[in-house]
């Protein structure tokens, strides 16, 4: 049924599982990230015919993994500090959106080729691939710093850019192509998207405002606001049924699997209003609070004078589901997102070499755009620190998803480019995605301060080691072990 020339789907599956363990095993053993294996793995074993070039159930597993890996990033991420980092990752977004586009367009002009395939070739190169950088900087332990923060917030509002810019650019292109004239993206599609955007976040944020919360303050204002007088009688009519009851249903047999519910309802929505699955599954996971999955009971026990009394049971279940969550994410589904991410790169020599140097172009044109500007960005719109703007721009150089679908459109759909031109695509978008999580990894000590670098005359990285937090336990003991490895005791 699932069938490709020579294997099954259970011998695809078998040899999927094997890589995902291998992989993981020697990301261990080198101290290198497992996304690194991952995508070098699903491109080797694709082109020697031991993994299938597409495969609806594998890709379709493949982005249930990255749905999963979102959700438990949001998960564990704090509302509070990604709502205050959002606010100062705007001009992150729109800079580091801006230059990578132009230096797609730049390379494609400087090669000759024509103005609609310039404007493909930006397009190809705009958009953040935010779930291999996340899944990179979780295998650091770093997901949790203000770098990491930055980076995703700063993704959730590229996303929305690159999503309009390409229903602004696509159709302009295609019948630009078709010799009609550049006038097709009429302003109605222009207005329905920007309102499709507008509706999915206004469905979130009234989910993680309102609905989820079942606290409502005691008085209604007298001048209450329409947000106030919302949030009151919302609040107080969900208090009921409220997310916490639904989430500890059968005292939390089934917490987990509500979970997952949640955020592929919240899935479902991001996919219908235009984006990626993934998204929808993040903000689930940032508005389920820890608190909401506390559960109260009682139990009979004997007091100081040996009479039996009932005593009320608090059991904090979000722990017990969260690692549930985190197996489901980082060790069985999401892995396999990044070996079909590898498998995309198809090996013919004679197209490689015609389109190496139009790829080592681009590579270093879009690496020295997109880190400069978002680093710039970051340190003076952001108002982040020089080691933290470092980290940003460096976690920002992968491309993904949109990247995938604009060549698909500009190649495949309408051969609107040549196969050079999408070779060169696709190969600089591969080195790119190889390239992030081996930059986080050798800019770890200086971002942490365990190793110095300064440059005319600036200090980029952290002038001294971190402080170590005593409530982040896994943090801890990150930093205790770099310590021994950077700073050894004399």
């Amino acid at each position: 049924m699932h069938e490709e020339a020579g294997f099954s789907i259970w011998e695809y599956s078998a040899i999927v599982f094997a890589v995902v363990l291998i992989a993981k095993l020697v990301s261990k053993k080198t101290r290198t990230v497992d996304v690194l294996w991952l995508i070098l793995a699903g491109a080797l074993l694709t082109n020697l015919g031991l993994l299938p070039k597409h495969n609806v159930f594998l890709e379709t597993i493949g982005e249930w993994g990255i749905v999963f890996i979102m959700f438990a990033l949001g998960l564990e991420e704090d509302l509070t500090r990604f709502s205050q980092s959002l606010k100062r990752s705007m001009g992150i977004a729109l800079i580091g959106a801006a230059f990578p586009f132009i230096a797609g367009y730049g390379t494609a002009y400087f090669f000759g080729y024509d103005h609609n395939s310039a404007m493909l070739w930006g397009l190809t190169m705009t958009a953040t691939a935010v779930s291999l950088t996340m899944m990179s900087l979780r295998s650091d332990r770093m997901h949790r710093s203000t770098a990491a923060t930055g980076i995703m917030t700063a993704a959730v509002v590229d996303d929305v850019l690159s999503l309009v810019g390409v229903a602004i650019l696509i159709p302009i292109i295609l019948v630009s192509s078709a010799g009609q004239g550049g006038e097709a993206a009429s302003l109605a599609s222009i207005l329905w998207i920007i309102f499709k955007v507008a509706i999915f976040f206004a469905i979130t944020l009234f989910l993680g405002l309102v609905a989820f919360p079942e606290t409502s303050p005691p008085v209604l204002p007298a001048n209450a606001s329409f947000y106030q007088t919302l949030d009151y009688k919302f609040s107080r009519a969900w208090a009921k049924f409220g997310v916490r009851r639904f989430l500890m249903l059968h005292q939390g047999e089934f917490t987990p699997l509500i979970m997952v519910a949640i955020a592929m309802l919240l899935g479902v929505i991001a996919f219908e209003l235009g984006f990626h699955p993934a998204i929808g599954a993040y903000f689930a996971g940032l508005f389920l609070h820890a608190d909401y999955f506390i559960h109260k009971a009682t139990r009979m026990v004997k007091n100081v004078d040996g009479e039996q009394v009932r005593e009320a049971i608090r059991d904090d279940q979000f722990d017990k589901a969260q690692y549930v969550i985190d197996h489901l994410s980082f060790t069985i589904f999401g892995p396999i997102f990044f070996i079909n991410l590898g498998g995309k790169l198809e090996f013919d020599m004679k197209i490689v070499v015609a389109a190496l140097p139009a790829v080592v172009t681009l590579y270093l044109a879009v690496v020295v755009f997109q880190v400069a500007s978002a680093c710039l960005a970051a340190r003076y719109t952001g108002r982040y620190k020089w080691h933290e703007g470092v980290m940003i721009g460096l976690g920002m150089l992968g491309r993904a998803e949109l990247a995938f679908i604009v060549i698909n459109i500009a190649f495949v759909q309408n051969k609107i480019i040549d196969i050079t031109q999408f070779y060169t695509l696709m190969f600089t978008a591969f080195l790119l995605n190889l390239t992030v999580p081996i930059t986080l990894k050798i800019w770890k000590p200086y971002y942490l301060g365990f190793k110095q670098l300064r440059i005319f005359g600036t200090t980029l990285s952290r002038p001294e080691p971190a402080p170590v937090p005593d409530d982040m336990p896994e943090y801890k003991e990150m930093m205790e072990a770099e310590r021994k490895r950077y700073l050894p005791e004399k």
